[in-house]
């Protein structure tokens, strides 16, 4: 009977934290699909430029580091912190710039979620992780992986914008980065549903 009540346990509370990862991932691709179509609309010429190339290397850098997480185990940690860093910079920006309209704001914010979520992930990131530290350390992965993917996506408007300009040796060029982002996407996918795994079978 204890046994019948500790799987049921371990089942709701497996489920609860199906339903917080959705709910993360839901969130996150709606701030980064905002901040990309925001991206994707700004002319050189805009005072806003700047921003371009700082949140898409930030997004960039993200993607790239749970990447490696996936192609390198023993870089999990270092990786992670890295892929933790990114991911609440762009966390940080976006909800400081929602909440204050301003850019000095958004930067500020940038930076608070960086150092906060590379604290979270030196905790989740540890050798021999409990069952809340395989959350969060998947719930980073998550943020990171989505942040691929709108990399890719980036990279691949610009690839069209390209196309129809025939500007066709930088089109060329773009679908390297967008084919590699693609190709991270799909192994970060792959590494979540392993962790996912791994932490119910030691929950």
């Amino acid at each position: 009977m204890n046994h019948r009540h500790s799987r049921q346990l371990k089942v709701w509370f497996t489920a609860l934290q199906g339903l917080g990862l959705v709910a993360i991932a839901s969130l996150t691709f709606s701030i980064i699909s905002t901040i990309l179509f925001g991206l994707l609309g700004l002319a050189p010429s805009h005072p806003d430029w700047h921003l371009v190339p700082l949140s898409g290397g930030v997004l960039a850098l993200a993607g790239i580091a749970v990447g490696i997480q996936t192609l390198k185990p023993s870089k999990t940690y270092l990786m992670g912190i890295v892929s933790g860093l990114a991911s609440g910079a762009i966390l940080g920006f976006y909800h400081a710039g929602q909440l204050s309209q301003e850019i000095s704001w958004a930067v500020g914010g940038a930076i608070l979620g960086g150092l906060l979520g590379g604290a979270l992930a030196e905790w989740a990131y540890r050798p021999q992780p409990g069952l809340g530290q395989y959350f969060f350390g998947v719930a980073i992965a998550i943020v990171s992986t989505l942040c691929a993917y709108g990399t890719a996506f980036g990279f691949g408007a610009w690839t069209l914008m390209a196309v129809s300009t025939q500007h066709w040796g930088l089109a060329f060029l773009l679908t390297l980065p967008t084919g590699l982002y693609l190709w991270l996407t799909q192994r970060s996918l792959r590494w979540i549903y392993r962790q996912c795994r791994k932490g119910w079978e030691q929950s």
